[in-house]
């Protein structure tokens, strides 16, 4: 069946205009950075529903959201996250899902290069469904460093640029959310100098406990500010140097 589109072309850039900047380029942990990323994170929370009581993230939303929103806002890959729960009955209907209908599902978005995150998706749901029998991400919390690197070689489909940000959410969530010492993990994310990382941790840990992971989504504030709002999980995986975690 011939691939379908609906998205909107885009303009090609004129000659020497500049190329937009990375909403996700690390940012070195400086103190002026700490506070700059809890600033991000308390405006993207403003408006975000608490739910009833804290619960885990859904690992494989996360991915989603990285895949069809890397470049743009949160608020692009937190609808399509929406999107396909809302049009899909589960998982493993997106997985049996042609990359061009979920183009056509978010199309309207205007998303750059559509078709291809589609598509990227779509293999990624189907890799982690065929190694696991299951779509399901949550058994990497449970791996130690070594197993899921094994894994992600498995499953090519997640690009590297996903495997960080997977990585950066589930480091940070056990520094977040855990009682037990997590000073070897801070060592391990690079952020652990005194007092500047204590204080650091202690706000954030105050604004995400309510929701037990480091929420995907922004409220409507955030949601239409100006290009550059990033959810908290976005927001701080900045501050991962590359092979930190």
């Amino acid at each position: 069946m011939a691939k379908k589109t609906t998205s909107k072309k885009r303009k090609p850039k004129a000659d020497g205009e500049a190329a937009p900047p990375d909403l996700r380029a690390p940012l070195p942990a400086t103190p002026e950075n700490l506070t700059a990323t809890l600033a991000a994170a308390r405006s993207s929370l403003d408006g975000v529903d608490r739910p009833a009581e804290p619960r885990l993230g859904d690992l494989v939303d996360a991915m989603l959201h990285i895949t069809m929103g890397e470049g743009l806002p949160c608020s692009v890959g937190q609808e399509c996250v929406r999107r396909f729960a809302e049009h899909f009955v589960d998982r493993n209907e997106l997985r049996l899902t042609e990359a061009y209908e979920i183009e056509d599902l978010v199309g309207d978005l205007e998303i750059p290069g559509c078709f291809a995150r589609a598509q990227r998706a779509r293999e990624a749901i189907a890799e982690i469904y065929n190694d696991q029998n299951d779509v399901t991400l949550e058994f990497l919390r449970e791996l130690s460093i070594t197993d899921r690197k094994l894994f992600f070689q498995r499953v090519p489909a997640l690009k590297p640029v996903v495997t960080a940000f997977l990585i950066s959410v589930i480091t940070f969530e056990e520094v977040l959310l855990t009682d037990r010492s997590t000073l070897r993990v801070q060592q391990r994310l690079g952020i652990d100098k005194e007092p500047v990382a204590n204080e650091f941790f202690a706000e954030l840990r105050q604004l995400v406990q309510p929701f037990g992971h480091l929420p995907l989504s922004v409220g409507p504030a955030a949601a239409s500010a100006a290009d550059g709002a990033l959810c908290v999980a976005c927001s701080v995986a900045r501050l991962v140097p590359s092979g930190k975690s």
